[in-house]
């Protein structure tokens, strides 16, 4: 399922991103079939990309639910 491994992208984007802010210095992951690296002076892009996840799961999720009725 899509939302699954988006969740397990996120999931590996957040360790990342806190490898970074506890003072590893290069932190990579898989990313769209490619190794990504991010590094003190990108962790912006890394927090970006995060939001980024965060966006299509939520859209997912809600997606997923269908649309509201509602009679007169």
């Amino acid at each position: 399922m899509i939302t699954d491994e988006l969740k397990q992208q996120l999931s590996e984007a957040k360790q990342a991103y806190h490898d970074l802010m506890t003072g590893q210095a290069v932190v990579s992951f898989s990313r769209n079939g490619r190794v990504t690296q991010f590094s003190q002076a990108n962790k912006s892009d890394l927090k970006a990309y995060i939001e980024e996840l965060e966006m299509l799961i939520n859209g997912a999720s809600i997606r997923r639910r269908g649309t509201m009725g509602f009679c007169l």
